[in-house]
């Protein structure tokens, strides 16, 4: 009987298990052709995308070899009207006002519950590349590694970019559009999609926002054309963030070729130019002060470029070496008792937010304390205000501001004007008006969770505060229906309700601190 006699009826039948083994010996075949289906789709969508990006290039390297325009320089504005004051005044007692109204001696504990963060120990940062096979293919690439602030970033990149010029070709020859152009049209050859998607995934591990993303592009520019001349990593770092998307310009005069940026908010002190009817801000990467006047420039954009530079500070990132802290005792003294606070600051986010713009209030006012250091000094000041009502807590946190922080203006102490967070004013020796209001408002809100605004005078910033009950006397302030109670964190030993003497016949502009 052969395999296909299974009965005497004399039917033939395909015995079960050869059937199983033709099935599974078709499988390879139709996962090899998907494979290979799924390769053919995978290289055409890449091939038009390229075709696309090929199109845009080639139509902004037009543009770019057309005549630029020369540029005249805005100076910026700035923040204050006139120059803060050097010295600060101290208060004297607040006088007595009778007050018939019944006094809310409610303590702030049954009010708000304090958050004091255990903040653990963080693990250190440990940033993988992808295979190189999978990044670049059988391209010939350079390894390094960039030093971030203290977190180690492997990184690596074609060869092709250091070939394309040699170190000193741009500062022996004079740079104008035609050599952009050509600079352009040169990089854009080689396939950046790689660098751009690892730059994205490095920028989500380290929680960096778009300050943070470009202090990276600008290291991997930096990386690259190490030892080349600066006009030469400037334009790299233009080229980087336009393909990931920025609205970056850049200019040149008979000195040097300068990156300009759009950005979301107002920048105060800082020169710009405006070019098709958007403000273009020169600011520094490289911790060289920028000084141009006349630039030329280009008219409209890449197609890629679609968002402004965003300064918002949502959370702090994750920066390297976790002992780079540095620790400090702040000493003051409230109702005839002395307290001692310790601080422990994360010095890398110090060297972080060094030339962080100066930009819009609210940026600085909603930026919060590290977890470390709010972990270092909530312990001891929230203890403290626990039993107080909100009043007595508010003044509280008034007298530790004012006293236990020398005075010195950002001129004096930087030699430029600077807005400092709060880990900042914790860390720095000295501090200002505007430190002090961003640093107490944060602690207001915080701790006793009541609504703060900023009040800007003509060369102070001060805050006010919202009370719960109506029966905290002295001057005030309305902004969208609520009264503010004004508190002053610069004005030593001023309580609740008292305005420095110079600014009682001043209105100030009321800064939301949302």
């Amino acid at each position: 009987m052969g395999f296909f006699d299974c009965n005497n009826t004399g039917k033939k039948y395909f015995p079960a298990f050869l059937i199983l083994f033709f099935s599974l010996s078709l499988i390879p075949a139709l996962v090899s052709a998907q494979d290979t289906e799924y390769e053919k789709w995978k290289k055409q969508q890449e091939a038009e995308f390229k075709e696309y990006q090929d199109k845009f290039d080639k139509e902004f390297i037009e543009m770019l070899e057309k005549t630029w325009e020369e540029v005249g320089i805005n100076q910026g504005s700035d923040f204050y009207k006139e120059r803060k004051p050097i010295t600060i005044p101290k208060a004297p007692p607040k006088p007595t006002v009778e007050n018939t109204a019944p006094k809310d001696d409610t303590p702030v504990r049954e009010r708000i519950n304090i958050d004091i963060p255990d903040a653990p120990e963080p693990e250190p940062i440990k940033i993988e590349m992808p295979p190189k096979e999978s990044m670049f293919g059988d391209i010939e690439t350079r390894s390094t590694n960039i030093n971030y602030f203290s977190s180690t970033i492997p990184f690596e990149y074609p060869t092709q970019l250091r070939a394309l010029y040699s170190p000193r070709e741009f500062s022996m020859k004079k740079t104008d559009n035609k050599r952009i152009a050509e600079f352009w049209d040169k990089v854009s050859r080689i396939n950046h999609d790689p660098i751009i998607s690892y730059s994205n995934k490095v920028r989500e591990e380290l929680k960096l926002n778009d300050w943070g993303y470009v202090l990276l592009i600008n290291d991997f520019a930096n990386t690259v054309y190490e030892g080349y001349d600066k006009k030469l990593v400037n334009l790299y770092n233009w080229f980087l963030l336009t393909r990931a998307g920025y609205k970056v310009r850049i200019g040149y005069d008979q000195n040097d070729v300068y990156i300009l940026f759009a950005v979301e908010y107002n920048v105060f002190n800082t020169k710009y130019y405006t070019l098709d009817g958007e403000q273009y801000y020169v600011i520094d990467l490289n911790e060289d002060k920028q000084t141009p006047s006349s630039i030329f420039t280009y008219t409209g954009s890449h197609q890629s470029q679609s968002k402004k530079l965003d300064l918002t500070i949502k959370e702090f990132p994750n920066l390297g070496d976790t002992k780079n802290v540095e620790s400090r005792t702040l000493e003051f003294s409230f109702n005839d008792k002395d307290y001692s606070i310790p601080v422990s600051i994360n010095k890398n986010l110090i060297t972080y937010f060094e030339y962080f713009p100066l930009t819009e209030l609210p940026v600085f006012f909603t930026a919060s304390l590290s977890e470390s250091s709010k972990k270092s000094i909530y312990e001891k000041l929230a203890p403290a205000i626990a039993d107080m009502s909100e009043e007595e807590a508010v003044n509280f946190l008034l007298r530790f501001v004012q006293t236990a922080f020398d005075y010195k203006t950002d001129q004096d102490q930087f030699d430029r004007e600077k807005y400092m967070i709060p880990e900042e004013t914790l860390f720095y020796p000295y501090s200002d008006c505007d430190d002090r209001s961003i640093l107490f408002a944060n602690l207001v809100q915080e701790l006793v969770g009541l609504e703060v605004v900023g009040l800007r005078y003509s060369k102070h910033l001060a805050t006010a505060v919202s009370f719960t009950g109506n029966n905290v006397e002295g001057d005030s302030h309305y902004h969208s229906g609520k009264k503010y109670i004004v508190a002053d964190p610069t004005y030593i030993n001023a309580s609740v309700g008292m305005t420095m003497t110079q600014y009682k016949n001043e209105k100030p502009e009321i800064v939301s601190l949302q």
